[in-house]
């Protein structure tokens, strides 16, 4: 997880500010003291001071009126009052602020929106702050916006335009010579190579972070890097030295008083020691501990990551009944997630969309204005003039056809971007469940059958890691080619998460879904290369009962496939009242 708002280090006991009872001669150094206090030794502390001059602060003033409300925001967001602290910041954009504060104010604005969910106007300010960028010479306040469109465009999938702003921002860092600057865009930029599957990218940066955290002695920063390697050590099957390395950033962590960050760590700690076989006799009690506590803050990610481990604890354990409770736990997490996450690329794109609205809207007011200086200076060409404005008019008229036109492709461009994956091609998610929703209350009012079949790909961990995410992208595009053939036109086809898809099928029988499926089998996979892999899927059926909605159903589809996985894959469970 990205540290968004978060102080440097932080000391145990915060000491008071000296000299409350003085008078404040020198606003700007005092405030630059309160901001270094705040950033480098406990935020408590610089409240203290900003208590003191409270009644000093007046509009008249503008780099010390932002100075102190900035100040004032960031440390409502970390007294866990974010909505005040946002509140506070879009008061300070209201007022006429300098290109730097105001550069600051967006970047706070648009961080804490994000932390809100409110992924539309967090887009809005880090456009805004990318914009009014190129006015500010500070390179501090430069680094912080990279920084930030670094974490925001790598979160939606703009992987090359993620990195782009994460290697600027380090090469400023850098430049400055302060170790402190490197940390934190070193730790920004090692998770967005991560999330693009360049490994050997991540693990280079995740060493560098680590190095320059310890040089600045950001204890926080430090433990956030750890955890984040020790995952990417998991992935890349060295669960040993991931072990090692997440124990260390646990107690890096607890020192430095991020308890967010501290129980994520002991969740990558629970998934490295279920893998090596060492879970401790207190494992239960830890992982309900995390659960609540990611229940309880609404971090649904890794409450789906927690509930699947202990789905798969229990089953491991023979405590089937139990893996299934904590089946159902993890898929409402995920999906809770997922409805987040497409939030947030929703939200960019919209942001998108409009922006290039406002440009087309800006160039056809400059059109206009052209015009009308144009219609002054024909009014004295008289019978000239009447006729290039009737050309003109029509050429606006044009104009505007030509802009409607391309508002209305980039919408619907948009919305199949919203509806599509990419790689596959198939439904995404969300689509996928929208339409499957639809088909089903109209396979009920018709008293037609339908059946859900739930698939993912067996072993594709092992192909990713043994032949390349390359070629595991060859085998997502084989399976879903495959699919569409063996289901035909009239299936609604999904990819509904990494090797996950999902299958309706409305007004046929049984017989003609496990046709299917056979089929599917016998198509093999499509590659002659003798030193391909053989991917093979495991299926879980449900048929459509009279009570059943889609959550019923997906349900039901979904405990077959599990049957299906632990009963040795490459086969197919049905669920249904005669099976």
């Amino acid at each position: 997880m990205a540290c968004l708002i978060c102080s440097a280090t932080l000391p145990a006991n915060p000491s008071p500010a000296a000299g409350e009872d003085d008078p404040v001669d020198d606003l700007a150094s005092y405030l630059a003291q309160a901001r270094d206090i705040s950033y480098t030794r406990h935020w408590r502390e610089a409240q203290i001071m900003l208590d003191k001059i409270s009644d000093q602060i007046d509009p008249s003033d503008p780099g010390a009126f932002a100075e102190f409300h900035l100040l004032k925001a960031r440390h409502l967001v970390l007294a866990d009052q974010l909505s005040e602290g946002l509140d506070r910041a879009s008061m300070l954009l209201e007022h006429e602020l300098a290109p730097e504060p105001k550069l600051r104010t967006l970047q706070f604005a648009a961080n804490t929106a994000v932390l809100l969910r409110n992924y539309e106007l967090a887009f809005d300010h880090l456009l805004n702050a990318l914009q009014i960028e190129p006015e500010v010479e500070d390179t501090a306040a430069t680094i912080a916006t990279y920084n930030m469109a670094a974490y925001m465009f790598g979160r939606v999938g703009e992987h090359e335009r993620a990195m782009t702003y994460g290697e600027l921002a380090v090469e400023r860092a850098v430049s400055t010579g302060k170790a402190n600057d490197e940390c934190i865009t070193r730790q920004r930029l090692a998770p967005v190579f991560k999330w693009a599957s360049r490994t050997e990218d991540a693990r280079a940066e995740y060493r560098k972070a680590i190095a320059a955290c310890q040089d600045a002695g950001n204890r926080l920063f430090v433990g956030v890097v750890q955890y984040g390697f020790a995952d990417l050590l998991n992935q890349l099957e060295r669960p040993e030295e991931a072990y090692r390395l997440v124990n260390t950033a646990i107690a890096t962590l607890k020192s430095a008083e991020w308890p967010i960050g501290e129980h994520e760590a002991r969740l990558h700690r629970a998934q490295i020691q279920h893998r090596l076989g060492v879970l401790p006799e207190n494992i239960d009690a830890e992982l309900e501990a995390l659960s609540e506590y990611f229940t309880t803050r609404e971090l649904f990610d890794q409450l789906a990551q927690t509930e699947e481990l202990r789905a798969r604890i229990a089953g491991d354990n023979g405590e089937h009944e139990l893996a299934n409770r904590h089946l159902m736990r993890f898929l409402d997490a995920r999906e809770r997630f997922l409805s987040r996450d497409r939030a947030m690329l929703m939200a960019y794109l919209q942001v998108e969309f409009d922006l290039r609205t406002k440009e087309q809207q800006i160039d056809l007011l400059r059109e206009i204005a052209r015009l009308a200086e144009l219609e002054v200076e024909t009014t004295r060409q008289q019978r000239r003039a009447r006729t290039i404005i009737l050309f003109l008019s029509v050429g606006l008229l044009a104009l505007l056809v030509a802009l409607l036109v391309r508002t209305f492709q980039a919408r619907q461009h948009f919305r199949e971007l919203s509806r599509r994956d990419r790689l596959s091609g198939l439904a995404n998610h969300g689509w996928f469940f929208e339409r499957a929703d639809a088909m089903i209350q109209e396979a009920r009012r018709f008293h037609e059958s339908a059946f859900l079949v739930m698939a993912d790909i067996d072993n594709f961990k092992q192909i990713n890691d043994s032949h390349g995410h390359v070629l595991g992208d060859q085998v997502l595009g084989q399976i879903s080619r495959r699919l569409r053939e063996a289901f035909g036109e009239e299936a609604l086809i999904g990819r509904i998460g990494g090797d996950e898809f999902a299958v309706l099928v409305s007004g046929q029988d049984e017989t003609k879904v496990i046709e299917a499926i056979n089929q599917f089998t016998r198509a093999g996979p499509g590659s002659s290369r003798a030193d391909d892999p053989t991917p093979t899927l495991s299926f879980g059926v449900a048929l459509m009962q009279p009570e059943d909605d889609l959550v019923g159903l997906r349900q039901r589809a979904d405990a077959a496939l599990y049957q299906a996985k632990a009963a040795g894959r490459d086969r197919f469970i049905i669920s249904g009242p005669e099976y």
